[in-house]
This record gives C-alpha cells, sequence and structure tokens, in this order.
C-alpha cells in the first residue's frame, strides 16, 4: 500500500491529537492527490473512506488545528487547488449536509 495512503489512513482516525499533526495530515492528502490517479482501486476505495471520515469529523479536527493556525490565512499562503476541499474545512462544517452519493475523486465526500 501507498506509504503517503497509509499515513493519512491512521491520521484520519484520530481527530484528537495535536493541529501541528492535522496539518501535517491535510499536508500529505495534498501529495496523495497528486498521486492519487496512480493507486490501485483498492487504495482508491481505502482513500475515500478516509476522506469521508476527514469529512465527518471537519468540526473536530477544525478545533484543534484553529489552535494552531488559522485556516483561512493558510489557504491564502498555500493557494491549493480548487479540488483539494480538505483545506476548507472551516467551510465544510458551516455547509448545509449534502445528499448521500457515491464519492467521486476530487470531489466532497458525504
Amino acid at each position: 500500500m501507498n506509504t503517503l495512503l497509509e499515513s493519512y489512513l491512521v491520521d484520519v482516525k484520530h481527530p484528537d491529537v495535536s493541529g501541528i499533526e492535522h496539518l501535517q495530515m491535510l499536508e500529505t492528502r495534498s501529495e496523495l492527490a497528486k498521486v492519487e490517479q496512480q493507486l490501485t482501486s483498492k487504495e482508491r476505495k481505502a482513500l475515500a473512506e478516509a476522506d469521508r471520515r476527514l469529512a465527518t469529523n471537519a468540526a473536530h479536527f477544525l478545533a484543534e488545528l484553529s489552535r494552531f493556525v488559522n485556516l483561512a490565512e493558510e489557504r491564502r499562503q498555500r493557494q491549493p487547488e480548487p479540488n483539494e476541499w480538505w483545506w476548507y474545512l472551516d467551510i465544510l462544517i458551516r455547509a448545509p449536509a449534502l445528499p448521500k452519493r457515491p464519492y467521486q475523486p476530487g470531489t466532497v465526500p458525504v
């Protein structure tokens, strides 16, 4: 299994760790986005499930992240790609609930 993916899978299971670790998790997810098309179908499925976990627990991740960084300012500095939704946890938690639908790479999982 891809080592970035392995790391990300562990990271999303622990919303209660340091915000610095969450920032590293978001960086890892951005690195995964660059190689996502090279992942096996099994790895992509695991990534989709991890993304769902991140989106579901966005408020918890954001609470700890906010103790260390201002996510909006972090986005301005990093200028993530438009499909890197994980850098928008602060906006995601304020969005209305979306209907359940199959995960499509590059979209916000629900």
